[in-house]
């Protein structure tokens, strides 16, 4: 923490950490992974007695220590606020428990069903129960409910479509490039200035002046006036064409809205995961072997997973010119440069990528780092709502998520399993993609079906009521023909293509009969005909015919002793066949 308690934005050369929990205080201070990021909770603001607000401190400052498993502030803030909604829970309980020991199953099972039922209500009692199921003193019942399965929570966020996300693209583009270019700008005045190219007491010299104390500190020439209060020296501002932002530290660094702009753009063109773009270290750049015009980004990408563990992968990224892989890489490095080179001038350096420049100065008597800060904050999101406009928002998991589904189309620092689960399978397009290719997979099915013997041959009687004209159905509402659950709708003839057909001998009498039919109509029909409609069946019976399920004597017989109402039943059938 700074001396006015405010958050060090970047590393002050000592990283030594502070008691977790503070003697003889209730207050829990967690240093982030980096050491640079702090906050600090007191724990006197839960609202339940002294012995509780003490256990609750301990169990969460055991997450918050070095050994302890959140890397990030923003983790630890979270289960603060999730923990500061579970005490005052508690505190409106009758009775109220004043420790760990009194935690009953009841009260627990309370909180459970006094959560919304959805992601954000089942992530608190997750988070809860991780923080306490492991304490001593917690009652064996009531731990017990805390281990029991929180519901799985259903993926609702999908991919944006490509005219929005298009649209995202070309604003943070706009907004970055229109940084970059005026950053560029002032580096190159700045250089002219430092290689003598100006006249001393110029506006262009004294531009070139301002740049370079701004470089070196974070902010162009002031002084104290009378009222001790800071002012710029108005022969800069007057130079630099004014003294707000835009025309003083604007010139060379980002602000916190560009650096968002390039924090999404990051996400739009590599699919990567915000957390490890917003602590990115500046890549190494090496020269290409083969081609010393070209030059390799070689990124490192760190990855926080649940737990302790961390993923970390490399990309080696080549810019080559415009629209090549590294070229934003080269831009943001650029973009950023001015930022780093302050903090080095003034003691403090940092090798993060993303950096950038403060909108207000935080008071009078500030450390000059404390201008400066990495990553995003969360409030800066909010506004891209104007310039998004048509209700269009911006969410970092669906940009990503488009990416991962319908550009790279393959797994981007996560699993298959993952992939598939989260990405792909809940997303429409996935749907909309793959329906004519299923539509297709039927229709490939029924073609084999259709020429393929599938029935069931069986000696045991079936129910004649299950009869069609050729076989005996076990799945009338099953057919690979129709829709799950409809009535089947195909010709008797598929019959021996479906596996849901029974053959017994008291339908062998019919199907030599339609096998003889069919044999007739192979010798008068156009053999292009015969192909398309009647083929597959003459060769399913002629498989039958001639395997080892009936004998010849069987079949002789079954064709003496078909019935007259059996050969106008199948006469019939094949006629309607015909003529439609």
């Amino acid at each position: 923490m700074s001396r006015r308690g405010r958050k060090a934005a970047l590393p002050l050369g000592d990283h030594r950490r502070p008691p977790v929990l503070a003697p003889d205080t209730l207050q829990v201070t967690h240093v982030a992974e980096d050491g640079v990021k702090k906050a600090t909770y007191d724990f006197v603001a839960m609202p339940v007695p002294q012995q509780l607000q003490r256990e609750l401190a301990e169990v969460f400052a055991a997450k918050a220590g070095p050994d302890g498993v959140w890397k990030s502030t923003a983790s630890s803030r979270e289960a603060w606020l999730i923990l500061l909604y579970f005490s005052r829970f508690l505190a409106a309980q009758n009775p109220a428990p004043a420790a760990l020991s009194e935690l009953s199953a009841k009260a627990w099972a309370a909180w459970r069903i006094s959560r919304t039922p959805n992601s954000t209500g089942r992530r608190q009692i997750r988070k809860v129960a991780q923080l306490l199921k492991e304490h001593p003193r917690v009652p064996e019942e009531t731990r017990q409910l805390m281990t029991k399965r929180v519901g799985k929570d259903t993926v609702k966020e999908t991919a944006y479509l490509e005219a929005d996300f298009d649209k995202i693209k070309k604003v943070v583009t706009r907004r970055f490039r229109a940084a970059l270019h005026r950053i560029r700008d002032n580096q190159h005045h700045l250089k002219r200035w430092r290689d003598g190219e100006f006249t001393e007491g110029s506006d262009e010299y004294l531009a070139g002046e301002a740049l370079d104390h701004l470089i070196r500190t974070g902010e162009i020439p002031h002084y104290t006036g009378s009222d001790n209060r800071r002012r710029p020296i108005p022969r800069y501002t007057q130079s630099l064409g004014g003294a707000s932002a835009p025309y003083t530290w604007m010139r060379l660094f980002l602000t916190s809205e560009e650096a968002c702009a390039l924090i999404v753009l990051f996400i739009a063109t590599y699919g990567w995961n915000a957390s490890p773009v917003e602590s990115m270290k500046v890549p190494d750049a090496s020269p290409d072997a083969g081609n010393e015009k070209q030059t390799i980004y070689r990124v490192e990408l760190h990855k926080k997973r649940r737990g302790a563990k961390t993923q970390y992968e490399t990309r080696n990224l080549t810019d080559w010119g415009a629209n090549s892989p590294g070229r934003l890489i080269a831009e943001a490095i650029e973009a950023t440069e001015p930022a780093r080179q302050a903090l080095a001038s003034v003691g403090q350096p940092t090798d993060r990528l993303i950096a950038w420049h403060l909108a207000r100065r935080p008071a009078d008597d500030f450390e000059p780092a404390e201008l400066f800060d990495t990553g995003i904050r969360d409030n800066v999101w909010r506004n891209w709502r104007e310039d998004l406009g048509d209700g269009l928002k911006l969410n970092l998991r669906r940009l990503r998520k488009t990416v991962v589904i319908a550009h790279q189309r393959t797994p981007s620092q996560h699993t298959r399993d993952t992939h598939d689960e989260v990405y792909l399978l809940p997303d429409p397009r996935t749907h909309a993609e793959a329906a004519p290719v299923i539509s297709a997979g039927i229709n490939e099915a029924i073609d084999v079906a259709q020429s393929a013997f599938q029935a069931r041959v069986s000696r045991a009687e079936t129910d004649a009521g299950d009869d069609t004209p050729t076989a005996s159905c076990t799945g009338y509402r099953k057919s690979p023909f129709s829709e799950a659950g409809s009535p089947c709708r195909a010709s008797f003839l598929m019959c021996t293509a479906c596996p849901n057909a029974v053959i017994t001998p008291r339908h062998l009498p019919r199907l030599a009969y339609l096998y003889e039919v069919l044999g007739e109509l192979n010798a008068v029909l156009d053999a292009a005909v015969w192909d398309q409609d009647w083929r597959d069946p003459y060769l399913r019976l002629s498989g039958l015919r001639a395997a080892p399920d009936f004998t010849d004597t069987e079949w002789n017989d079954a064709l003496n002793e078909v019935t007259a109402d059996e050969k106008a039943m199948i006469d019939q059938l094949l006629r309607k066949g015909y003529d439609a």
